[in-house]
């Protein structure tokens, strides 16, 4: 739809035009004025595709009208329309790049003849406007897509060719040559940045003073590289920030409720240099598995490096073992909880070390057993490789510990019956959510095999029932107290698909859920 001006100070004139291109759908919406100075005015403030003017009018006629408006709108049409058909006018008129020159009174054909020209060519020029834009914002993706591929290629140490300057040149990053710069990586334990990427790059930009660069590395892992004037002090620009990534932190606590692990790096002075930063920082991000709260840091902080000697751990572990050969499982518990202390406090141990260790010691509790259980050390293997944080990890070896207690009736009825309260209040709180085994066994750290079994022999039925159970009593609630729609109660007890939940309401009370309603909730 194009917006089309038409100025006369003949009302009648006015409404017969816009009578015209409605009644033959042109692709126009009309705006009108009754002088030249009011249609003047109103050119600068709205867009217009088309003026359609009179000559004769009081205050500012039409030529002068073209002429001022195409100062303001220089690619503006015009089309001028008048009595008076003297070639003087409609000389002046070409002059001043008039599409047209129509006389009155308007004959119909020659009418939307002109506005076809017309139309043709705004078509036109809009076609190659888009194709200018789209141009444009291709190269402008591919100015990104190279500032990010030579950001990686930085970061990675990856060898750079001879075109690099040019390279540089082109993603605009040029001028980081004669800036300090420092890197800010912002680490978390579980999939965030490729859910979260354009939210949390709106923020560090908007929130940011200085020039910002941001990169997502990997779906737990992004790098800010922030660029400031060389002058700057040194301890000033870190102290700031540090107080800037605890703002981070906090963000991301209070918007996600996810804990984060940030740490602020040295002053780099090329961008040679990023490659040896990232790969410290990287290295240190590890650490990140150990943490139980949100953490920023700076790089150079010595107290993230203490750890524990090998000599420490080798004694640690040899008392686990002793533990596991003798079944001394209360023991065994407390020496598990203090080797993680220490781990936690350590900068020497990657996660992927914690979970080898720790694959080792629930093998070893497994096998301490005189009947060996394959699919539990399966299940533990597989609950371990999942773990994100040395707090998780706790969880499941203290579980496997836990499940073998139980196994050999040496765990208290109290253990038992927490276990199972805290599934079933899971359950009363969480029944209209997609709930199951698998999501409950992953809540309370047990295998799904176990709980089922555990449940079954403490409540007398299955878990699988107990949920149903659970959202069945709620239908009847609702259908006996309220007058939402029977599709609605379906949605909020759990059920996407209104006829299986039919199917399963019929079953558990022997009425639909129609007739339980209409019966009044008897039975």
């Amino acid at each position: 739809m194009y917006h089309i001006l038409v100025v006369d100070d003949q009302q009648a004139e006015i409404d017969a035009i816009a009578w015209l291109i409605h009644k033959h759908a042109l692709p126009f919406s009309v705006a009108q004025a009754n002088d030249g100075e009011i249609a003047l005015e109103y050119l600068r403030g709205h867009h217009v595709d088309l003026l359609f003017t009179d000559i004769r009018m009081p205050f500012m006629d039409g030529l002068e009208l073209i002429k001022q408006a195409k100062v303001v709108v220089p690619d503006l049409k015009v089309i001028i329309y008048s009595a008076y058909g003297e070639f003087e006018y409609a000389q002046k008129a070409i002059q001043l790049g008039t599409v047209n020159y129509m006389l009155k009174p308007i004959d119909v054909k020659e009418f939307l003849k002109v506005f076809q020209s017309i139309i043709a060519i705004l078509e036109d020029e809009r076609l190659q406007r888009e194709k200018d834009e789209l141009l444009i914002k291709g190269f402008h993706k591919g100015v990104a897509y190279e500032k990010e591929k030579l950001l990686f290629d930085l970061l990675q140490g990856r060898e750079i060719d001879l075109h690099y300057e040019e390279r540089a040149a082109f993603a605009g990053l040029s001028h980081l040559a004669n800036k300090r710069m420092y890197m800010m990586m912002i680490g978390l334990v579980d999939h965030f940045f490729d859910l979260h990427h354009t939210e949390v790059f709106e923020f560090l930009q908007s929130t940011c003073k200085h020039e910002m660069l941001y990169l997502n590395m990997n779906e737990y892992q992004s790098i800010m590289l922030v660029a400031i004037d060389p002058a700057s002090t040194i301890s000033d620009k870190q102290q700031e920030l540090m107080a800037y990534g605890d703002g981070v932190r906090e963000w991301l606590e209070i918007r996600f409720d996810r804990r984060s692990f940030i740490i602020v790096g040295s002053p780099i002075n090329t961008l040679e240099g990023l490659h040896d930063e990232f790969t410290q920082m990287e290295e240190l991000m590890n650490f990140r598995f150990f943490m139980d709260n949100s953490v920023v840091c700076s790089k150079d902080d010595a107290s993230i490096y203490d750890h524990v000697d090998d000599e420490s751990l080798e004694l640690m572990l040899k008392d686990i073992y002793t533990s596991i050969a003798r079944k001394e499982y209360r023991t065994l518990e407390h020496r598990i909880e203090f080797l993680i202390t220490n781990m936690r406090n350590s900068k020497r141990f990657s996660s992927m070390y914690a979970k080898l260790l720790f694959t080792e010691i629930m093998k070893r509790i497994v096998d301490s057993q005189d009947k060996k259980n394959v699919l539990l050390v399966k299940d533990g293997l597989e609950r371990i490789a999942l773990c994100n944080s040395i707090a998780e990890l706790r969880q499941v070896i203290l579980s496997v510990f836990q499940e073998h207690l139980l196994r050999i009736e040496t765990a208290t009825d109290d253990q038992c019956r927490k276990v199972i309260e805290d599934v079933q209040m899971i359950i009363q709180m969480e029944y209209g959510s997609d709930i199951g085994v698998e999501y409950l066994a992953k809540r309370v750290f047990l295998s799904q095999s176990y709980l089922s079994f555990l449940f079954k022999k403490s409540t007398g039925q299955s878990l699988v029932k107990y949920i149903t159970t659970v959202r069945m009593e709620r239908a009847k609630e609702l259908l006996r107290d309220s007058t939402i729609k029977v599709v609605d109660i379906a949605s909020t007890v759990g059920f996407s698909n209104t006829s299986y939940f039919n199917l399963m309401f019929k079953q558990y009370n022997g009425l639909t859920p129609v007739q339980y309603r209409e019966g009044g909730g008897r039975r």
